[in-house]
């Protein structure tokens, strides 16, 4: 955040205090539109029966559904700009809702995959990144945490909803059933309410402890003003010498250029010529970094009773020449903020000016995708999600084959819930505090996620069906808490909602070609392991990209080492 105080002091996000609101107003958005999702074959199953629907039709329902969740982003980022992350939160919230409240009548395809796929999907894709949004502005140094605690909202629901769903199926039926959910989905509206601007939150950035020994420094050698001070009135010459100085310094080039000044050797005191005091000034602007600081390098000569003198007044003069300098650095600062602002003065003045497709990539940041590393993140991404999703629709259907009741299914599924959300819940701290890049930390749980998915895939008793089941949800949550934080990693706050807007884009593609391939699998082969194993497949295709990617990264830092070290 480039705000400031009215002491100058930085506003940065509050890491706390209304962040944790805003992560419970999360939680209830989550678990109020998204837990419904992997119950989707225990609420639809039958109905998908009775239509004559087999597992391709629920295939594509639900790569529809999430197609239209992903490709929601395209306006994501550009709403989140124009509005704010609360108002697409409310719309995204009330869209949910009414779209599970108007699929309760549905009696074909076409129908549910207008009301839930569709409407439902827009709903949930502007909740999902409007509110992620919302935690990035909310945290930077805790935002593992709060992203993981969040999370836990869609944990619960998913533990919670198979049986909810299964209680609802006998009782309502599911016309009856969906009417109830869709009111739970209104509770979505309360948790949004509670995304405040951050602005209302933010807090003035701590100094650090070498920081404030640097103030306490910089006080106790304005105490030595007065002496200097009092030295040169009593050295009146002298005085008119480094004021000389002092307005030469002034007067030097600008930043970036060098300059030498000389005081004379011969200083005329009272009609006695003075030979004992002689200094040589030489004050060069030798470095300055990004933040408009600079270092002076001043070196005096001193000769005879004179020269603590002489010291003092050199003292003077590095502050008289940092002030100098720090008042160009201001100067230029207000000059290019000022023709910035011309700049985008003229350019909305006169919009004709610009070509109609810079526009409309300037508007949507689509600069993003000339980044190539973040394209080869959006591929992993993006694959891995279609693997997560097919794995997600098949599980039900997989249990049901292998001929355990509907009651069975929704346990497996609550105790898959359970080791998530105790992944979720216990690994997010501990990734905030080792040195590891979010990406590694994905790619590690998803080898394991992988593994255990497929061991899962070969079992058939109970109790070895149980133990790989948790283990999978548990791997699957410590891929979560990390997937969309590897966008957040890799870009800035200020492009983080067109960022993540293409990241949806991207699985939304990747969703609409590879979605049904899943369903076709088990239905031509008619094996669900085989299902299950090419979703494992998906998960080691995005890592083998990322790997290649980080192998020539590798091998051009070595290349580029090895030529600085001949030159």
């Amino acid at each position: 955040m480039g705000a400031v105080d009215k002491e100058g002091r930085k506003l940065v996000a509050p890491d706390g205090g209304w962040g944790w609101i805003a992560v419970i107003g999360v939680m209830m958005v989550n678990l109020s539109t998204r837990s419904i999702e992997p119950s989707f074959g225990l609420l639809f199953g039958d109905k998908l029966r009775d239509m004559g629907v087999a597992t391709t039709g629920a295939s594509i329902i639900i790569s529809a559904l999430d197609a239209t969740i992903n490709f929601s982003g395209l306006f994501v980022g550009p709403l989140i700009r124009k509005y704010s992350y609360r108002k697409v939160a409310l719309i995204g919230s009330v869209l949910s809702a009414v779209g599970l409240i108007t699929t309760f009548p549905a009696e074909s395809m076409t129908h549910i995959l207008s009301t839930y796929s569709i409407m439902g999907g827009l709903g949930i894709g502007f909740t999902l990144s409007s509110t992620f949004v919302a935690l990035n502005h909310y945290f930077s140094k805790k935002r593992g945490q709060a992203i993981g605690l969040s999370m836990v909202g869609t944990a619960l629901g998913m533990m919670a909803m198979p049986q909810a769903v299964h209680l609802l199926l006998e009782e309502y039926n599911f016309h009856g059933s969906l009417l109830i959910l869709g009111g739970i989905a209104l509770h979505a509206l309360v948790g949004s309410m509670l995304l405040q601007p951050v602005e209302w939150h933010v807090r003035p950035e701590e100094l650090k402890k070498n920081e404030n020994e640097q103030l306490e420094n910089m006080g106790k050698k304005q105490e030595n003003e007065p002496e200097v001070q009092s030295l040169l009135l009593e050295n009146p010459q002298t005085s008119v010498t480094a004021i000389s100085a002092l307005d030469d310094i002034d007067k030097q080039d600008p930043i970036g250029s060098k300059c030498t000044e000389h005081v004379p050797h011969t200083v005329s005191n009272r009609g006695v010529s003075v030979h004992k005091w002689s200094q040589s000034v030489m004050s060069k602007i030798s470095r300055m970094d990004f933040t408009g600081s600079c270092h002076t390098h001043t070196h005096v000569r001193s000769h005879g009773e004179d020269g603590h003198l002489g010291g003092l007044i050199m003292k003077r003069l590095r502050r008289k020449h940092r002030s100098a300098v720090s008042d160009d650095i201001c100067k230029n600062l207000r000059t290019s903020e000022k023709q910035s602002d011309k700049i985008d003065s003229g350019v909305s003045a006169s919009p004709n000016h610009i070509p109609y497709w810079k526009r409309v990539v300037h508007f949507m940041d689509l600069d993003l995708l000339k980044d190539l590393i973040y394209l080869n993140i959006l591929f992993g991404l993006s694959i891995f999600y279609v693997a997560e999703l097919n794995f997600r629709m098949i599980v039900p259907f997989f249990l049901n084959d292998l001929g355990y009741t509907k009651q069975d299914t929704a346990f497996f599924l609550s105790m898959t819930a359970v080791s998530d959300i105790l992944a979720r819940a216990v690994l997010p701290p501990i990734c905030d505090r080792v040195k590891i890049r979010r990406r590694t930390l994905f790619a590690i749980a998803s080898i394991f996620l992988g593994l255990s998915r497929s061991v899962l895939a070969e079992q058939t008793e109970y109790t070895a069906l149980m133990v790989t089941i948790v283990i999978s949800g548990f791997f699957r949550g410590a891929t979560l808490i990390n997937f969309a934080l590897t966008i957040s990693e890799h870009c800035s706050l200020e492009k983080l909602p067109a960022a993540f807007g293409l990241h949806m884009v991207a699985k939304g593609l990747f969703i609409a070609a590879l979605g049904p391939v899943g369903g076709v699998i088990r239905d031509v082969s008619g094996s669900f392991p085989l299902c299950i194993h090419s979703q494992t497949l998906m998960i080691f295709i995005c890592l083998v990209a990322w790997g290649i990617e980080y192998l020539v990264t590798m091998t051009s830092s070595s290349s580029k080492q090895d030529n600085t070290d001949n030159t």
